[in-house]
C-alpha cells in the first residue's frame, strides 16, 4: 500500500480567491454545497501557488526559471509547460514544484505526464457565504487629476468580503515522491532550443545522451542533452516500436532526499501566507488533523470537523460569605457567565487529547514513515492556541 501523510487542515483568512467577476463587480470563488447555501471557496490551484511561493520565499525550494519551460503548441492555443529537455536530463524532478505537483509535456512522442504525489483540495469556508461587500473608488488619484484637470472621474468598484475559517486536506504519496518516468520515441521530433530537432539516438550505457540532429547535407546540425548531474538513473528499458523507458531518481547524498522534501513541505504548510489584493493572509493551519499510514489504507477526517460557535462560555457559581453583627454569616452565591472569542471546534471519530501544533511535534509524527517498521498507522490532533477543541471519540 505504500507510504501517505494526510493531512485536514482549518485555517482562518479573509476573501482569499476572486473570480473573473463582470464590469466593476469583483466576485469571489464560490461554491454550493449539499445543503444549497453558498460558501467561498479557494482553489488547489491558487493554494498550490502560495505554496510553491511561501516556501520559495523561505528559501526552501527553487522554483523553475524561464529557460525551462516552454510556450507548447501553435496559434492562441499555445499553453507554457516544462521544456522537453528539461525532462530528458532529468533535472525536472530537481523541482519541488513538479515533483510534488506534476506535469503534462506534450511535446514528446508519446506525450509525458507526472501524476501529482501531493494532492490538494479545495479549500472551503466553514460558514457560508452572506454577500457581504465593499465599495471602492480610488477617490485619491481622482481629486489629483481634478486639481489638474477640473474634472474627477473616479473608478468605482464593489468587492465581495469573506472573513471566516476555511478547510482544506493535503494527501502526501511518500512513495512516489523524488522518482520519475520519462518515454520517448527515437527518430521522434522534438523542440530544442526554440528549434525542431529529431532525435537520432539515446545513449543509456552509464548516464543517459540523447543525441539531437537538424537539417540535411552541409546544413545538418547535431546537438546532445545529457543526463543532469543531480540525478540518478534508477533504470533504462528499450521497448517495442523505439520507445525507451528513462527512470530517474534524486541523488542520494549524506541525507534521504524525499524525507527532506516532505519536511521542506509540512515547513511550507505550516507557514503558508497568501498575497492577494494588497493583503498578506496568513493561512498557516489553526487546527490540523495528520496521520501516517505505513502499509495501510489512510483516511481522512475533513467531514468529521465542525465548526461549533465564534464563542466558548463558560457557566459556574461564586459564593460570598459575609459575617453579621449578630455572629451569623450572610451567604450570597452569585451564578456567573463568562464567554471567551476562542472558536470552538468539533471532531469526531477520534480520540486522545489535542497536541500544540509546532514544527517539532509534526516531523516527529513522520519519522515512523522512514524506518524499517514494516507497517504503521497514527493519527493526531494539533491545535493553535487562538481555539479549542472538542474531542468526541470513536463512535461504536
Amino acid at each position: 500500500m505504500g507510504r501517505y501523510i494526510v493531512m485536514d487542515i482549518v485555517f482562518y483568512g479573509n476573501s482569499l480567491n476572486y473570480d473573473q467577476g463582470s464590469g466593476n463587480y469583483q466576485e469571489l470563488k464560490k461554491i454550493t454545497k449539499w445543503d444549497g447555501r453558498q460558501y467561498s471557496l479557494v482553489s488547489r490551484y491558487a493554494l498550490r501557488y502560495s505554496l510553491l511561493e511561501t516556501a520559495k520565499n523561505m528559501s526552501l525550494w527553487k522554483l523553475a526559471g524561464g529557460e525551462d519551460l516552454t510556450a507548447a503548441g501553435s496559434g492562441d492555443k499555445k499553453v507554457i509547460q516544462p521544456a522537453v529537455d528539461f525532462l530528458l536530463s532529468g533535472k525536472i524532478i530537481e523541482y519541488p514544484e513538479f515533483d510534488l505537483f506534476g506535469y503534462l509535456i506534450t511535446g514528446t512522442t508519446p506525450q509525458n505526464f507526472r501524476t501529482a504525489p501531493v494532492k490538494i483540495n479545495h479549500a472551503v469556508s466553514m460558514t457560508q457565504f452572506n454577500y457581504d461587500a465593499l465599495f471602492n473608488a480610488n477617490l485619491g488619484l481622482a481629486n489629483r487629476m481634478r486639481k489638474r484637470f477640473g474634472d474627477m472621474k473616479p473608478n468605482p468598484f464593489t468587492a465581495e468580503e469573506h472573513e471566516t475559517f476555511y478547510q482544506y486536506t493535503v494527501v502526501v504519496d511518500v512513495d512516489n515522491i523524488g522518482e520519475v518516468e520519462v518515454y520517448v520515441n527515437k527518430g521522434s521530433d522534438i523542440n530544442f532550443k526554440g528549434d525542431k530537432w529529431k532525435i537520432s539516438e539515446i545513449q543509456l550505457d552509464g548516464t543517459v545522451t540523447v543525441e539531437l540532429e537538424k537539417g540535411k547535407g552541409k546544413k545538418k546540425e547535431s546537438d546532445q542533452v545529457n543526463q543532469s548531474a543531480n540525478v540518478e538513473k534508477l533504470d533504462s528499458t528499450e521497448l517495442e516500436n523505439n520507445l525507451v523507458l528513462i527512470k530517474y531518481s534524486l541523488k542520494e547524498e549524506d541525507y534521504d532526499p524525499v524525507k527532506e522534501r516532505v519536511i521542506e513541505l509540512l515547513k511550507a504548510i505550516l507557514n503558508l501566507k497568501r498575497s492577494i489584493k494588497g493583503r498578506e493572509e496568513d493561512l498557516s493551519p489553526k487546527l490540523l488533523i495528520m496521520g501516517v499510514y505505513k502499509d495501510k489504507p489512510y483516511q481522512t477526517y475533513k467531514d468529521k470537523i465542525t465548526l461549533l460557535d465564534e464563542y466558548v462560555e463558560e457557566e459556574y457559581d461564586e459564593i460570598e460569605e459575609t459575617p453579621t453583627s449578630n455572629g451569623g454569616r450572610l451567604v450570597k452565591v452569585r451564578h456567573k457567565t463568562t464567554k471567551s472569542r476562542k472558536p470552538k471546534f468539533e471532531i469526531q471519530g477520534l480520540s486522545g487529547d489535542s497536541e500544540l501544533i509546532t514544527e517539532e511535534n509534526l516531523l516527529n509524527l513522520i519519522e515512523d514513515l522512514f524506518d524499517q517498521k514494516k507497517s504503521t498507522e497514527c493519527v493526531k490532533i494539533f491545535k493553535d492556541p487562538s481555539i479549542t477543541v472538542d474531542i468526541k471519540g470513536k463512535r461504536e
